[in-house]
């Protein structure tokens, strides 16, 4: 323990998620009065127009926010931020850098309650939102992410995402054994969400670089929608993402994935990083030399986007999100907050403020 920051020493719970049983998980999170606090007022709807789901938590309002305090001059200092003040949950994963560590937490403040373990025997009467949500810290380091972290770092942080994700496909599988053992008949869909938010104009509440992970019984809409695709077309979306790209369009080729801008882009520089292999849906099921060029694309889409938008007059801003599991093949896109949406967008109309192969050619140079 002598290699952790002195600042996170009091959270460690454990070194390896990996080593944790579903009862180890559920306990962890279901033993933290404030998080369990957090969880009270959550509910969900749907909208009937078009399935998509929404969730209602009060209690996320109340996340610590240090965009706020950033300056022209540079990004918020270590002292504002309570991550390096040591202020987080039980680590329950962690590993080294070559400065610092990489380590993931619990999320204080859920999208999703976490199943109890009554819940996990009693039959339910009506659909109930439930999940384990977790938060990644790319490093300790405060200023250190993607962008700027050797690609051996980059792979460690990876590598330790997949770990986390299948460890939650298996829990999802081991709730639905008991279930089904209990003799409960009611099946449920779980779904492992990754994404990334860097920017309070996106979603982000922290400066410090993170991933969050998320299972959950509620199958985020465009999830679905990869599944759809996938059933109409017999074509999973990565796949199709590929070989119905056009040359100029394409960013960079890695041998086992391609980072493209997509026909449809809705904004400038929305980036695909596809993976080659439409068998592999989940980040774990890669092999190391996928695993390594899947990460390549990561910092390379990242570094990009962080180089473009101080140019475009723009604070960087960006999410990511992993397209995985049946229907997707498995995909990410990049989403910077290149342009604001207006009303035709939130009627499912985008207007763009730049064609695909004008970012396709001037992100080749970036990264050239």
């Amino acid at each position: 323990m002598d290699t952790i920051p002195d600042f996170l020493l009091q959270s460690i719970e454990h070194e390896s998620i990996a080593e944790l049983s579903l009862d180890q998980i559920l306990a962890s999170f279901l033993s933290d009065p404030i998080l369990m606090e957090s969880c009270r007022g959550i509910q969900s709807a749907i909208d009937p127009r078009n399935g998509e789901p929404v969730i209602f938590n009060p209690a996320r309002s109340l996340r610590p926010r240090d965009y706020p305090s950033r300056t022209p001059s540079g990004p918020t200092s270590e002292g504002d931020c309570p991550i390096c003040r040591g202020e987080t949950t039980g680590i329950l994963d962690w590993a080294h850098l070559e400065d610092g560590i990489t380590f993931i937490n619990k999320n204080l403040y859920p999208v999703l309650p976490p199943p109890t373990l009554t819940d996990l025997n009693v039959e339910s009467q009506a659909f109930s939102p439930r999940g384990l949500h977790f938060v990644q810290w790319t490093s300790s380091v405060h200023n250190d992410d993607w962008y700027n972290l050797s690609l051996t770092d980059c792979l460690t942080v990876m590598g330790r995402l997949a770990a986390l994700e299948k460890v939650l496909l298996g829990a999802a599988s081991e709730i639905e054994s008991r279930k089904k053992q209990a003799g409960i008949a009611q099946e449920e869909n779980w779904y492992v969400s990754i994404i990334k938010n860097v920017g309070s104009a996106v979603g982000g509440s922290l400066e410090h670089g993170h991933q969050q992970i998320i299972l959950g019984n509620i199958a985020p809409l465009r999830i679905l929608r990869d599944q759809q695709f996938e059933n109409n077309q017999g074509i999973c979306f990565s796949k199709y993402l590929i070989e119905e790209c056009r040359p100029e369009l394409v960013v960079r080729k890695y041998g086992g994935a391609v980072l493209l801008v997509g026909e449809f882009m809705r904004r400038p520089y929305e980036m695909i990083l596809a993976v080659t292999d439409p068998r592999k849906r989940y980040l774990h099921q890669l092999a190391p030399a996928e695993l390594r060029v899947v990460t390549q694309g990561w910092k390379d889409a990242s570094r990009a986007i962080r180089a473009i938008m101080p140019g475009l007059g723009r604070q960087v801003a960006f999410n990511v999100v992993a397209h995985n599991g049946p229907g997707c093949g498995l995909y990410f896109e990049f989403l910077p907050y290149t342009q604001e949406q207006g009303g035709l967008e939130q009627l499912g109309l985008a207007v763009c403020q730049a064609r695909p192969d004008q970012a396709a050619d001037h992100l080749r140079q970036i990264l050239a």
